[in-house]
């Protein structure tokens, strides 16, 4: 599965936990564009990426499209994500 995000939003939820947890706007835009896996959750997406530089790993995303508008929305951002078994 790949999602093509060439436009995205942030809610005012997602900038609160980006400053929270010291994600930049380079590392969303990386796992926007560049990520590891995706995991579908109904209309929501939840992006995932390691980045070895970061203690927290894995970054995780949650997005929605918004539809008839090839628009993204970031609804929050994570750190230490973990699958569920």
């Amino acid at each position: 599965m790949k999602l093509n995000i060439k436009k995205w939003a942030l809610t005012p939820h997602a900038v609160e936990r980006l400053e929270e947890r010291k994600i930049s706007l380079k590392e969303l835009e990386s796992i926007l564009k560049n990520l590891d896996e995706i995991i579908p959750q109904g209309p929501k997406f939840i992006l995932m990426k390691m980045f070895v530089h970061r203690d927290d790993n894995c970054l995780a995303v949650v997005v929605v499209e918004k539809e008839g508008r090839d628009l993204w929305l970031v609804i929050t951002v994570l750190i230490n994500f973990q699958k569920r078994k």
